[in-house]
């Protein structure tokens, strides 16, 4: 297991409850449907965790030390809603962004993802659906995950940009890296909750096999562009109608050490780890999850935000 050496200070908490995976042996599931009835059904194992607010120690929670960042950043995008003025005034300040933080040569914006809507109305959205509808409200995700496992990370490369491209950029350090910033408004319910990678036991990850609705199908259907190549991976194609690719779930782990920002606003952001082919030592992902504030209701104004996962890489650097 990894270890850290960071002195803990009485930090302030919330007390709250988050949702781990479900062993196969219980009931628990190898693939998944995201976007779908399906998903929104799953169930999970719920654990009372105490979650500290990192602003104390902020400068000691880095990207290569924790897997995550909080940094300042004011967006000129400010409504997200016009899907085309994101990819033109946000993609390039998030790759700039990353740039700076990282020393990267090279930033590939894979896609992005808003949330509008509160853990409640998705729970109201299957309720007369078969499990193989797509739903419609996409809300903060409520389970301990990482968008990719570190297999499912290359997996989603390949289906994202051109095979000899990919083949090339690979020879060097790459990793895949999430910005996600609120808008609109300060986060006052469903906050963002990482783990610190220096408490996390590799073995406590799951293997679940994504299966994404078609392009076009909902938040889900735009996640990745499926290209076409040799399948390179044997999860890569869904007979030719969506991506499928692995993802890292959770098993609980009393060492986990949780952390989130109280508080954040439109003028902060998160970066975390998804992969690092780097296996030095630093942080290779950041688990995260939305957790419920100790007195928020169910029903209520929805948190707003916007994530944009990226691609970035290290030319000249030794892969691991």
């Amino acid at each position: 297991m990894a270890t850290t050496t960071m002195t803990q200070t009485e930090l302030p908490k919330e007390k709250s409850t988050l949702y781990y995976y479900l062993e196969v042996k219980d009931g628990g599931i190898v693939q998944t449907y995201p976007g779908t009835a399906f998903e929104k059904r799953r169930k999970h194992v719920p654990h009372n965790v105490e979650i500290k607010d990192m602003r104390p120690i902020r400068d000691e929670l880095t990207l290569d030390k924790s897997g995550f960042e909080l940094i300042n950043h004011t967006s000129a995008e400010k409504d997200f809603t016009d899907e085309e003025r994101i990819k033109k005034v946000y993609y390039p300040e998030i790759e700039k962004i990353m740039k700076d933080k990282t020393s990267a040569t090279h930033v590939h914006v894979i896609s992005h993802m808003c949330r509008r809507h509160t853990t409640a109305d998705s729970k109201e959205d299957p309720a007369e659906k078969k499990d193989t509808d797509f739903v419609t409200k996409n809300n903060p995700a409520r389970f301990v995950h990482a968008d990719q496992s570190y297999r499912g990370a290359e997996q989603i490369l390949y289906l994202n940009m051109d095979e000899g491209e990919a083949n090339k950029r690979t020879k060097s350090r790459w990793g895949t890296i999430n910005a996600w910033q609120p808008f609109d408004k300060p986060v006052k319910r469903d906050p963002l909750a990482f783990c610190d990678f220096r408490t996390v036991d590799e073995n406590d990850m799951r293997t679940v096999v994504a299966n994404l609705p078609p392009p076009g199908a909902g938040e889900y259907g735009n996640v990745s562009k499926n290209f076409a190549h040799k399948g390179k991976w044997e999860y890569s194609l869904n007979e030719d109608q969506a991506p499928r690719y692995e993802v890292t779930n959770m098993a609980h782990n009393p060492n986990q050490q949780w952390y989130y920002a109280a508080d954040q606003t439109p003028d902060e952001a998160w970066l975390f780890k998804i992969f690092d082919s780097k296996k030095d030592g630093r942080a290779r992902c950041a688990v995260h999850s939305s957790f419920p504030l100790q007195h928020q209701p169910d029903q209520g104004e929805a948190r707003t935000s916007v994530e944009v996962r990226c691609f970035v890489f290290w030319e000249g650097e030794d892969v691991e």
